[in-house]
């Protein structure tokens, strides 16, 4: 067989195009080789690979891009709660450099109040000499010329005009002015022991107002550490209870997993077993429970719901990470699956936080 008869007969294949199958004009016929043909089929395929390629690479962005959009909202509710905390810490600073200032004056106040005591107990002392207290209360217990000093005793026997008049004009000065210089020390007295117990009054009741206020924040904040605590504790349990059914089987109408359950009756099963949250029969029903929460947003527990275009027919239970636990259909039952494997019409936060 000649080349020319095997590659005509061979390698080229024979096309007829008809324009006009209606009219009476001529088909339209024309070849092609075969390796013409295998490369068009073979660009069809690498185009296909190609779109499913870049089809796949978007989708993939697009889980990024929001795992990147949820990130940054965790961080800027972190830097959120930061703040407010560096806001009380810098409050409790001011309001402790404040009890320190108190506290300081209270101290100066108190030393000023003894300095004055001490002032008073010498001028006190001055007075009492001043006035020869000494003679007076001699004279008032009954001592007698022989006590005092020979001296004086000569004294007053060589002179005893002179004498009487001197214990005279003692005691006139001495009943004249002592009562008064008295009673004014010990009204000073009192009132410096009544300004002093005011300032210990008022710093023990500054330092007890300070440490309730103390006792106060450190106990709501342990309220609060514990209720989150407890709340978390509630959404890691309806996610484990959750998983441990995955693999059961889906049934219609079913309300227990242990035994077969749809959608509904999965979340409502496992809500009101690990949380005592009591969710409504149907999926669509289930959906205006509770308060709607963007994907950004979403936590543990919460309920997902899909729709067919025209209402809710089914719902998932939110597990982290972009994904969800639920009872899908009779082939593959209970299972764990992508937050996005259907797009999401609403997400509901049924526990109240």
């Amino acid at each position: 067989m000649k080349w020319k008869q095997f590659k005509k007969e061979r390698i080229s294949l024979n096309y007829t195009v008809m324009l006009l199958p209606h009219s009476q004009k001529k088909p339209i016929h024309f070849k092609t080789p075969v390796w013409t043909f295998g490369l068009i089929i073979l660009a069809l395929f690498v185009l296909s690979g190609a779109c499913l390629f870049f089809a796949g690479s978007r989708h993939q962005l697009n889980v990024v891009r929001k795992e990147k959009e949820q990130l940054e909202k965790e961080w800027e509710l972190l830097a959120a709660q930061k703040q407010l905390e560096d806001q009380e810490n810098e409050l409790l600073k001011q309001a402790r450099q404040e009890q320190e200032l108190a506290l300081k004056e209270l101290e100066q106040k108190t030393r000023d109040t003894l300095s004055e005591l001490e002032e008073l107990v010498a001028r006190e002392d001055q007075i009492r000499q001043e006035l020869g207290l000494q003679q007076v209360l001699a004279g008032t217990e009954g001592e007698s010329q022989e006590d005092l000093p020979e001296s004086e005793s000569s004294a007053e026997a060589q002179e005893p005009g002179s004498a009487q008049l001197s214990a005279n004009k003692t005691v006139r000065v001495t009943s004249r002015e002592l009562p008064a210089a008295m009673a004014k020390n010990t009204a000073d007295f009192q009132a410096i022991q009544e300004k002093l117990s005011l300032l210990q009054n008022n710093l023990s009741e500054k330092t007890g107002q300070y440490e309730d206020y103390i006792n106060i924040i450190e106990s709501r904040k342990e309220a609060a550490a514990a209720e989150k605590a407890r709340r978390e504790a509630i959404r890691s349990s309806i996610v484990s209870n959750a998983q441990k059914y995955i693999g059961n089987a889906y049934v219609y109408g079913g309300t227990d997993p242990n035994t077969g359950v749809d959608c509904s009756g999965f979340t409502r099963y496992i809500l009101s077993h690990s949380a005592g949250v009591y969710l409504n029969r149907t999926a669509a029903a289930q959906s205006t429970q509770g308060h709607a929460v963007s994907a950004q947003d979403a936590r543990p527990g919460d309920l997902v719901f899909y729709s067919n275009g025209s209402s809710i027919n089914h719902v998932a239970i939110y597990i982290g990470d972009g994904q969800v636990v639920h009872a899908s259909n009779e082939r593959v039952g209970i299972i764990q699956s992508n937050m996005y494997y259907r797009d999401p019409v609403k997400i509901m936060n049924v526990l109240g936080d």
